[in-house]
């Protein structure tokens, strides 16, 4: 089984998608996809498209957030969290309409280094509108010697 997140979440929704460029929100199921719902959240788009807000988030993504995460919108996550650099590539999976994943790394403000890989991929409601973004992310901190 492939250990990595954004592989296995970017295989899981091809397998929801099929033929079809999107798939849908109604599709996903937490349950179905237990080892990555904890990583994963859902991003609302129609009427907010400037500015897209959380509406889903699994248990172990918002333990990386020192505030509640539902209902955000993303320009409120800073580059120095974890949430803040998932999202920072939503605009471009919007213009793309493609799915994107990136890893790097990012400076906690309390000067921790950390290494992190995410995936963002374009939901549609009707099939050709993009509505939303299904999310991933997890990382891990370096220990500086």
């Amino acid at each position: 089984m492939e250990r990595r997140l954004v592989l296995r979440l970017l295989t899981h929704w091809r397998a929801i998608c099929g033929e079809r460029d999107y798939s849908s929100f109604a599709e996903v199921d937490p349950a179905a996809m237990p080892n990555m719902w904890g990583s994963c959240f859902a991003l609302e788009v129609i009427g907010h498209e400037e500015d897209p807000f959380f509406r889903a988030a699994g248990d172990e993504i918002v333990t990386y957030v020192p505030s509640p995460l539902i209902g955000t919108p993303v320009s409120a996550w800073t580059p120095d969290t974890l949430i803040g650099v998932a999202v920072s590539h939503a605009r471009d999976v919007l213009r793309k309409g493609v799915p994107m994943s990136h890893g790097d790394e990012f400076m906690k403000i309390d000067g921790t280094r950390v290494l992190y890989l995410s995936i963002l991929l374009p939901m549609s409601d009707d099939g050709e509108t993009i509505s939303g973004l299904l999310g991933a992310a997890n990382c891990r901190a370096v220990l500086e010697e």
